[in-house]
């Protein structure tokens, strides 16, 4: 038996040849290591100096001849036996081998009950030997193999050279290729319409791909049907529009978002006898066929592309340079059209905001109107107020559209940055807008301009902002009262008297403030069945006996202990009436800083 410190390096190509050396060696003791091919066999031999090496013959690269005599060369390689694993059984072959260095070979496939004991023979001293006047005939033999392993390299070295000629070439064309697509690129940056757009695209691809036809579809803004223009004798000319359940449009969308399709892979598609009647193909040419997905996150169909060439059929290449093309004209055209639409969003915007001009005037105006009655004397300094707040949101208007404007003025695209300020100046405009109009109804309610008596569709937020802003302006809340607004109800819009809500309303902020609160906090909440509201104050709290008594009508009539401390708001019973109306609950229940009132409203006509 070996001892167990002795190394086996065995050089093998074959995993299932050396998974059973492994085991085998492993199992009698052995310290066994493998390499999968001649160069790392070599580096591994050099680093671990094996006792013994069981070589392959028929090793990828190297054969195991060249790799045994690159290992003799090695005078550190001097002690280390070389056994050659071949499968080969020619006489010449095992001459072969022992010529080249090697002290004996083994047989493959190796015989499981002898190769423990094969493998002892040779470390014990065991080596086979040359018959005398044999080495000539063998290196001549190992000559021959040499040279026709460096030809078959060689062959292999020309015929990489060969292709990477051609990949070189390839390359280079297509560098060519995109850098025309690039000039393309810069040069549509700065047009704007449609049909130039996309006659220039067209064209181009038309020459890059010697096409004979060439049409392109997109989806209507209405969505309703896709236009085309096609390349003709006549050059590029409208083609009859598509319906979106044609034949040919169905078959586009049903194809995955990246495919291509040419060749006898066309031929063979549903589409391609709906290109043969529209007249998108000549039935003998080579064709081609490209759908163009959304790119604003939904999987619709944008357009199509077809095409069609006499010779030669389309190559990866040409579907690949269709593809960029294709893609070029879709970003170009959304570019333009987003940009146009930007245009007149600033044009509307400017409008508009000429037309807030004049509501602010004429609501100064209306100011001093007011101001030379008796009756509207006191409603003239809520005017004035509210004058006061608009000119906030009038000022951002006029800041933020002066801001849009510049951008919408450059001749280029915006780049990333810029189009990012122009959505937040728009944000910023629909926000005073809506601000606007907020304060502007809310103060007609109050001044009996506008049905607040009658039944309606309303949405309990924007009335509660509303009135907020005048309990603001007319000093109800005053301006120094922290006040948290988080209303996250998903459903608020109910069938009611605006009136009825605005009241109750007053009576919850009347309530809150009776203790004088140090800070109020609105809320909202609920599900598809339920609107949910609280209203929470710091203001101390109330004594539960009272908390009792809160919604009694005449409540306030009630004897009570002055020093039992803080009384609900005088309100709170009206509130309890109304909801009652409306189907719905209101609770006070105490806090540690004051009270918190909850009131629960069904949804069920919303």
């Amino acid at each position: 038996m070996s001892s167990v410190s002795q190394k086996i390096l065995c050089i093998e190509d074959n995993a299932m040849n050396w998974r059973l050396v492994q085991r085998l060696l492993s199992q009698a003791g052995f310290e066994a290591h493998w390499a999968d091919d001649g160069l790392k066999g070599y580096d591994m031999a050099v680093q671990l100096k094996p006792a013994l090496i069981l070589l392959d013959i028929n090793l990828p690269g190297l054969s195991g001849f060249e790799v045994a005599t690159k290992l003799r060369q090695n005078l550190e390689m001097n002690g280390t036996l070389i056994v050659a694993l071949t499968a080969k059984t020619m006489r010449s072959d095992r001459e072969t081998a022992l010529v080249t260095g090697c002290d004996g070979f083994i047989s493959k496939p190796i015989d499981p009950f002898l190769f423990v004991g094969q493998v002892e023979s040779y470390l014990g001293g065991q080596r086979d030997r040359l018959e005398q006047g044999r080495e000539g005939a063998a290196l001549r033999q190992f000559t021959h193999q040499v040279v026709e392993h460096l030809e078959a390299q060689l062959r292999e070295a020309q015929e990489g050279n060969r292709k990477l000629l051609e990949a070189q070439g390839a390359l280079e064309q297509r560098s060519h290729h995109l850098s025309r697509l690039l000039v393309l690129s810069k040069d549509l940056i700065a047009l704007r319409d449609a049909d130039e757009i996309l006659s220039r695209v067209l064209d181009r691809l038309r020459l890059e791909l010697r096409l004979d036809r060439l049409a392109a579809y997109r989806l209507h803004a209405s969505e309703a049907y896709f236009q085309g223009r096609a390349w003709g004798a006549a050059g590029f000319q409208d083609m009859p529009v598509l319906p979106k359940d044609h034949p040919l449009a169905a078959g586009a969308a049903s194809l995955p978002g990246d495919a291509v399709l040419t060749n006898a892979e066309l031929r063979q598609s549903a589409a391609w006898e709906q290109g043969i009647d529209l007249g998108l193909w000549d039935p003998k040419a080579q064709a081609l066929l490209l759908p163009l997905r959304s790119r604003s996150g939904e999987d619709g169909l944008w357009g199509l592309l077809a095409a069609d060439r006499a010779e030669p059929a389309f190559l990866p290449i040409d579907r690949e340079l269709a593809a960029l093309y294709a893609g070029t004209l879709q970003v170009s055209l959304e570019n333009a059209e987003l940009i146009a639409h930007l245009d007149e969003t600033s044009r509307a915007l400017g409008t508009s905001y000429e037309g807030l001009e004049s509501a602010y005037v004429a609501l100064k105006d209306a100011q001093r109107a007011l101001g030379a009655q008796d009756r509207k004397t006191a409603l003239g300094g809520l005017f004035q107020q509210m004058a006061q707040r608009l000119q906030v949101p009038v000022k951002a208007l006029k800041v933020e559209s002066h801001n849009l404007s510049v951008h919408m003025e450059r001749a280029d695209v915006p780049p990333p940055e810029e189009r990012e300020a122009c959505h937040q100046s728009m944000e910023t405009i629909r926000r005073s807008i809506s601000q606007v109009d907020d304060l502007v109804r809310a103060l007609l309610r109050r001044a009996g301009q506008a049905e607040a008596s009658a039944p309606d569709w309303i949405h309990l937020h924007d009335l509660m902002r509303q009135e907020l802003e005048i309990f603001q302006a007319d000093g109800t809340l005053p301006g120094e009262l922290p006040l948290e607004l988080n209303l996250q109800a998903p459903r608020d819009l109910i069938y009611c008297v605006y009136t009825d809500f605005s009241e109750l309303l007053g009576h919850l902020v009347s309530h809150a403030q009776g203790g004088g609160p140090g800070r109020i906090r609105i809320r909202s909440w609920g599900g598809k069945r339920h609107f949910r509201l609280e209203l929470e104050d710091e203001g101390g709290p109330i004594p539960p006996e009272r908390i009792e008594h809160a919604f009694e009508p005449f409540s306030g009539l009630r004897p009570e202990d002055p020093d039992l401390g803080r009384r609900p708001g005088a309100g709170l019973p009206a509130c309890a009436q109304l909801m009652t109306a409306y189907g719905g609950t209101l609770q006070l229940l105490p806090t540690p800083q004051g009270s918190l009132v909850r009131l629960s409203l069904p949804m069920g006509m919303s």
